[in-house]
């Protein structure tokens, strides 16, 4: 349910740091809270669609835990199109080299989009599009 400011409720801050993930309104959102500020940003990484819940969060940087790309959660650009992790590197090569092999093109990594976020009386809140 929208607030008159627009902002809907997602999570409880108790217990909570690191990262957690929910949905609102069909949207996916990966929730991350570092050294106490809390960040939304879209769950789906912006290259191949995989939840980045599952990535390694990095001071305000999560990976991708397929292909190792970092997006920073305060704006949700990339950050380092290449992984820290020798194997997620490697799997990237892969990836690109199987589309080239097929003829297909490299896919795009788009930003991840950012939601205004914000903490009130213990609870996480969200803005939404059209919310």
């Amino acid at each position: 349910m929208a607030e008159e400011n627009g902002y809907i409720p997602v999570a409880s801050l108790e217990d909570f740091t690191g990262k957690i993930k929910v949905e609102v309104q069909d949207i996916e959102l990966l929730i991350v809270n570092v050294k106490g500020e809390v960040y939304a940003v879209s769950d789906r990484c912006g290259h191949m669609g995989v939840s980045l819940f599952y990535g390694e969060l990095d001071g305000f940087n999560i990976e991708c835990p397929l292909h190792g790309t970092q997006f920073d959660v305060k704006t949700g650009q990339v950050v380092n199109f290449e992984s820290r992790k020798p194997k997620l590197k490697f799997l990237k090569e892969d990836l690109d080299a199987l589309l080239k092999g097929l003829g297909l093109p490299l896919v795009k990594i788009r930003s991840l989009k950012v939601f205004p976020a914000k903490v009130e009386n213990g609870i996480i809140k969200v803005k939404l599009p059209n919310a």
